[in-house]
């Protein structure tokens, strides 16, 4: 019984509700649907968070801990520059470090802003 099949019979009505949604799922995990926009609200919401923590924590030590507790990893933590990713979101973290301990500039993009942006300026979001 198809999910159309089930629009037009009225006598097993939990049946037909039951085919339907799973229709719906399958199209969703099989064809990137709902399972994809999910993923999507979930990084994006994630890159939120740590734009604002980012803007409202002048000092990076108490960035990496928010980053560390994300379970981002640190894949360059250097005196002028750090890299953190999130391989399960696909969210990359990069910040310019002051010798204060401050930063001066940071972007955080998904690993697909990334592609598109290859052979273009990173371009920062200044401090």
């Amino acid at each position: 019984m198809t999910g159309e099949s089930c629009r037009h019979a009225s006598i097993d009505a939990v049946r037909c509700a039951a085919v339907s949604r799973i229709i719906f799922y399958t199209k969703g995990v099989f064809g990137g649907g709902m399972l994809g926009e999910f993923e999507t609200l979930q990084r994006q919401a994630m890159m939120v968070e740590i734009e604002e923590i980012i803007q409202a924590t002048p000092d990076y030590t108490d960035v990496r801990e928010a980053l560390r507790s994300r379970n981002f990893i640190p894949e360059r933590d250097e005196e002028k520059i750090a890299i953190w990713v999130q391989p399960e979101l696909e969210i990359f973290v990069l910040l310019q470090i002051n010798l204060g301990g401050g930063y001066a500039g940071y972007r955080v993009a998904s690993y697909a802003d990334l592609e598109e942006s290859e052979g273009g300026p990173a371009g920062f979001n200044a401090r």
